[in-house]
């Protein structure tokens, strides 16, 4: 009897050759065949045809550390380069919060990249903390229903106190021409907030409570809204005059499967980038950490270049090369560069929401710098251009 002769084709990619693999065999089966060797015939056939699947491409992301001076939102003119810090406060409300106004003076109207001066400052900068007010202070009365098991309805009364209280604080910022740079509340006085104890099975208990509680208590509202304050008047001033040193960390993109035939050659590029980002030192050069990621990103370019976009593996592989290319020479402060990396992915992956956050990044720092009158988000100093 004749045999049954059966071709199976097996396509291998492998995208760094970029060569396709054609494996056709031919399955011969006749009656007088011994069907255990079919057998295997077709299970090593089977595994040859699911190579391809234990290959595919996921994305995993390796972080790496960055360190910069944010730009100012309204940058102070160049020549600026001291401030002068006061508080507005009662001697009573002070004492009454537990804070000292050297602590809050310190540790909240610090304008980041400036000079502390007594007299004679290039910026003023005054916080008014005003009367700790409390509203009311009222008594709950909180009604509850149960059923037991026998279905009897029992009501339960529990009590607790709510306190309304506000506390009105500022801040005002002047340039040495004595022009007004900030003048805003950070509270009004109808600013109210409340706070409500813990409930208590009787009136006498909660009497009872907020009779030894109630000056403690009081203080630690006041203590915390005045925190809340002064922490919202140190972002502010910063935000709009001051440089803030950033410490953060960025998200490079690498292969995810260890199975991946070139998993250890993108994890060993992601890890120069990591390892040179190591180097970012906000009042240092980048040349170091530049030199340093320069062969990794010239193994990223090289890399890109072999992948097609039509194959949805390969597409995943060109893109990991792209954004890390875009994603670092951002971070090195070649806008362009990363800008026009940023683009090609999109070309075909226009929905990519890392990219276009990407680019927004790009602009704003762009712009951010150029407001600013400077080329550098690193070894910034006041009083003169970088």
């Amino acid at each position: 009897m004749k045999g049954i002769y059966m071709p199976v084709l097996c396509v291998f990619e492998k995208p760094v050759l970029k060569k396709t693999i054609i494996l056709i065999s031919i399955m011969a089966f006749s009656s007088t065949s011994n069907p255990m060797k079919n057998i295997v015939i077709v299970f090593v056939l089977g595994i040859s045809c699911t190579m391809l699947e234990a290959q595919s491409v996921t994305i995993s992301s390796e972080s790496a550390p960055v360190e910069y001076y944010r730009m100012p939102d309204y940058p102070l003119p160049a020549d600026y380069s001291t401030y002068s810090a006061n508080i507005d406060v009662s001697f009573t409300d002070l004492a009454k919060s537990g804070f000292t106004e050297s602590y809050l003076i310190d540790q909240y109207l610090n304008l980041e990249g400036y000079k502390e001066v007594n007299k004679n400052a290039d910026v003023e900068i005054t916080a008014t903390i005003g009367e700790f007010i409390i509203w009311s202070e009222l008594r709950n009365t909180n009604k509850t229903k149960s059923k037991d098991k026998e279905g009897v309805e029992h009501v339960k009364y529990t009590f607790s106190m709510t306190v309304k209280y506000s506390l009105p604080m500022g801040i005002q910022v002047f340039d040495r021409q004595g022009k007004t740079l900030m003048d805003k509340y950070i509270f009004s006085m109808s600013d109210t907030r409340t706070w409500t104890s813990s409930t208590y099975n009787s009136t006498s208990e909660l009497d009872s409570y907020w009779r030894i509680q109630r000056t403690t208590k009081l203080a630690d509202l006041q203590k915390d809204l005045t925190k809340e304050g002064m922490n919202t008047i140190s972002d502010l001033i910063n935000d709009n005059f001051g440089y803030k040193l950033i410490k953060d960390k960025v998200k490079f993109a690498t292969i995810g499967k260890k199975s991946h035939p070139d998993y250890d050659r993108f994890q060993h590029n992601v890890e120069i980038i990591h390892d040179a980002f190591e180097l970012m030192d906000a009042d240092r050069s980048l040349d170091a950490v530049r030199a340093k990621a320069q062969p990794a990103l010239d193994f990223y370019a090289s890399t890109a270049v072999k992948y097609s976009t039509g194959n949805k593996d390969q597409k995943k592989l060109k893109h990991i090369c792209l954004y890390n290319q875009a994603l670092a020479y951002f971070w090195l402060e070649d806008f362009d560069q990363a800008e026009t990396l940023a683009k090609s992915i999109q070309k075909f992956d226009t929905k990519n929401k890392d990219v276009k956050r990407l680019l927004q990044d790009i602009e704003y720092t762009r712009n951010s710098l150029q407001y600013a009158g400077r080329t550098s988000r690193h070894q910034v100093v006041v009083g003169q251009k970088t």
